[in-house]
């Protein structure tokens, strides 16, 4: 008994003995050194701060963006990275041994812009030059729509149709001349529509880019106009969850809004999930009561991938949205003396003096779902094979004012789905002086009006297939980098309309056409680079321009088709300058000519017509010979680090040259002055920025007055003011609160590119919180 608990004991401590001896054998001698540069010119950053999550221990970067973290132990850790303006950056690392690691942070929280061009990227995007907003613009803009975020680039307006209903327009062209990728696939909805917004939630993109050349060959012909395009980040490996939860609330509609963001690996592949929720009220002119513009939206997104193996990996990704927006209860007028007299009144109709959160009639409901799979197999570092799949559901509804208790039964209903196919085969060179990419693609639309309306459908059923076959080249030669596009497809439409005395009838119509482009970009010197996209385009009539037949709810208008439009052909040349002529002096300008024959636009009749739904304005789709020129201008000194001072100008001529007078609906010059200061760590916060900005809109003087129901309206100033404070938690994770006060002074004013125009002043002042926290 003696001898056995001696034995034990000394089993014991022979046992804790190994385990020190264990425990010591893992020496923490690594040593990680490296450097953290600005994302966008290469710039070393200094008093950048690095700092490992598990060790709870950082360090500071020195002027010239060098840091160096000694004792480390081998293992996995989380690496955060932070600077002064930039947006906070986690990886999470395998250290087996030392190394040396560089860094890239994501610096400026104004508008940035690259060179799209880029050797061995096969997978970019067509065009030269590409826009993307920051994930600062982003979150400073949370609770506000896609197309509003878009109009902090130089050179994209938004036309809207009352609060809630905006769609982007860039270089004056918008609708169906804009395409709006969703993650790779070209959004399918019911885009034709001024009323309609894009059926995104932009909160399930982790970044936002816009193309503005007409050289996205590979996305289609809808393409002219340029490329709106919502992405996720790369998904990296960490089989911890981490993501962000944001809150944004408005005073103006009393808004509340929720999104939610979270990544992890598991078993199956990287993840990525969003949701969101917002919902607002009635929203306020300086003045009254919009009555009845509340909105509820909500939306959620799943995204994985996994690598099957080495050479083959895959993309799984899936989104729902669905909105309810009212629209403005005075736009809709029961006879034509109201319909006069509210075009001149200063109140519009129907104004209630309280405010409310429930949407009556008029109203739109939309749901919308999305499928992609994406498939890529390499056969070498230099050659892949890619094939895209998406498959969309939109399912709209349109609730009119109607007698007999009939308003909850919609007034317009229709189904759409779509399949969208493109497989491509892709190629390059070791040295990366070519990259080829061929691709064969098949889109199949089917858009049908459910029964029960009672009322004659505003377009008609329809069936749309599209085959596709596009090359693209891109080159590096003496200096110069260049691209070369082309694109040949073929368009059936399978149309089954109602005529006005109830017969159906079937229509067939085919449409060859074709694009091509070229882009060329050169620096000129270190600090200047210039590049040029000089493009062909065919568009084919959509369908509600040649169909359209009713009351289009949203812009309370009623829209005739025209069958006899032709073929859209246009030639469009954009130049773009950037110039970073020392640390604090930077300059992008662009220059583009578009001229279009055959251009269809909606043209007002100057007529009001009296139906049983009321009595509204009449427009019909017209085709004409047209061009539009412009410029965009963006200027921003940094005075200091801490002070910066952002200047940018738009201005677009456009000319009806068939009937010799300006061309409707294009944005007058407009343009903005922002100066910022950012205030660096003290006891209280990390960073500290405050905003100031004041935009000026001309009136719209090249458009005779002749050719609207009203003249466009005055010129108008708004001033702005922002406030963003930044602080970070024990375990380094951010906290951000950002307060926004737009129309300061609460000015009165309309918006020449906003249809409701006609009846209604624009939103007053509006005072917006958003926080966001990271975990």
């Amino acid at each position: 008994m003696f001898e056995n608990k001696h034995l034990f004991y000394i089993m014991l401590i022979c046992s804790m003995l190994l385990s020190f001896s264990n425990i010591n054998s893992q020496k923490c001698t690594l040593k990680i050194t490296g450097k953290i540069f600005d994302q966008h010119d290469n710039e070393p950053l200094e008093y950048a701060t690095i700092f490992i999550r598990e060790l709870e221990t950082g360090v500071v970067t020195d002027t010239n963006g060098y840091y160096s973290l000694s004792e480390i132990c081998p293992g996995m850790y989380h690496f955060i990275i932070s600077h002064l303006g930039c947006e906070s950056k986690t990886q999470y690392l395998h250290i087996t041994t030392s190394t040396d690691i560089d860094f890239l942070l994501e610096h400026h929280d104004e508008l940035l812009q690259e060179v799209e061009i880029k050797g061995k990227d096969l997978n970019s995007k067509t065009g030269n030059i590409k826009y993307f907003l920051s994930k600062d613009i982003l979150f400073e803009l949370n609770g506000h729509n896609l197309s509003e975020i878009l109009t902090t680039i130089p050179g994209v307006n938004v036309l809207k149709a009352g609060p809630n209903l905006s769609k982007p327009m860039i270089n004056g062209l918008y609708g169906n001349r804009i395409t709006i990728l969703n993650h790779g696939i070209p959004q399918e909805g019911q885009q034709w529509g001024n009323d309609h917004a894009p059926e995104i939630d932009p909160n399930t993109a982790d970044k936002i880019s816009v193309y503005k050349g007409a050289s996205a060959i590979k996305y289609g012909l809808q393409a002219l106009g340029g490329v709106v395009i919502l992405e996720p980040n790369e998904l990296i490996s960490d089989p911890h969850w981490h993501g962000e939860i944001r809150l944004n609330g408005q005073t103006n509609g009393r808004s509340l809004g929720i999104n939610g963001l979270a990544k992890t690996t598991s078993k199956i592949g990287n993840i990525r999930l969003t949701a969101s929720y917002n919902q607002s009220g009635d929203r306020r002119s300086p003045d009254y009561f919009l009555t009845n513009t509340g909105n509820k939206e909500s939306s959620f997104s799943f995204f994985l991938t996994n690598n099957l193996t080495k050479k083959w990996s895959r993309k799984l990704y899936y989104s729902f949205y669905r909105n309810k927006a009212g629209i403005l209860r005075g736009s809709h007028i029961g006879n034509l003396t109201d319909l006069n007299e509210a075009l001149k009144r200063d109140t519009p109709f129907y104004t209630s003096e309280t405010f409310d959160y429930h949407i009556d009639v008029p109203r739109q409901e939309v749901d919308h779902h999305l499928i992609k799979f994406s498939n890529k197999y390499h056969f070498s570092p230099f050659k892949y094979i890619q094939l895209e799949s998406g498959f969309q559901m939109n399912k709209r509804a349109e609730f009119d004012i109607r007698r007999g208790n009939r308003e909850d039964r919609p007034a317009l209903d229709l189904l759409l789905f779509s399949q969208y196919y493109d497989f491509s085969l892709n190629n390059s060179y070791d040295n990366a002086d070519y990259v080829n990419s061929l691709g064969l693609q098949y889109r199949y639309v089917n858009n049908t009006n459910n029964a029960g309306t009672g009322i004659l459908p505003l377009i008609p059923d329809y069936l749309n297939q599209i085959v596709a076959i596009y090359c693209i080249r891109k080159s590096t030669f003496r200096g110069f980098e260049t691209e070369l596009g082309l694109r040949g497809e073929i368009r059936h439409y399978l149309v089954a309309r109602i005529t006005s005395d109830r017969k159906i009838v079937k229509e067939n119509l085919c449409f060859a056409n074709w694009a091509a482009n070229i882009g060329i970009k050169k620096s000129i010197t270190q600090n200047l680079t210039t590049n040029m996209d000089i493009s062909f385009t065919t568009r084919p009539p959509e369908i509600n321009e040649l169909f359209s037949n009713g009351l289009h709810q949203g812009v309370s208008g009623l829209e005739e088709g025209n069958r006899d439009l032709k073929v859209e052909q246009s030639f469009k040349i954009v130049n773009e300058w950037i110039g970073h002529f020392s640390k604090k002096n930077h300059i992008t300008a662009s220059f583009f000519y578009n001229h279009i024959s055959n251009y269809i636009y909606l043209q007002p009749l100057n007529e009001f017509r009296l139906t049983i739904r009321g009595a509204f304005p009449v427009f019909r789709y017209v085709g004409t010979n047209a061009f539009l020129s412009g410029t965009s201008i963006k200027i921003t000194h940094d005075f200091t680090p801490k002070l910066q001072w952002i200047n940018t100008l738009s201005y677009i001529y456009a000319r009806n040259i068939s009937q010799q007078t300006g061309l409707i609906r294009i944005p007058p010059l407009n343009a903005f002055s922002a100066i910022n200061y950012t205030l660096g760590k003290t006891d209280f916060f990390n960073e500290l920025k405050v905003g100031l900005e004041g935009g000026y809109t001309s009136r719209q003087k090249n458009v005779p007055e002749s050719e609207d129901f009203l003249s466009p309206p005055p010129d108008y100033f708004l001033v702005n003011l922002s406030l963003r404070l930044r602080y970070k938690k024990k375990n380094n994770n951010d906290v951000d609160f950002n307060v926004r006060i737009d129309n300061l002074f609460n000015k009165r004013y309309r918006d020449y590119l906003n249809r409701l125009r006609y009846f209604a002043d624009e939103m007053g002042r509006n005072i917006s919180l958003n926080i966001k926290t990271n975990f």
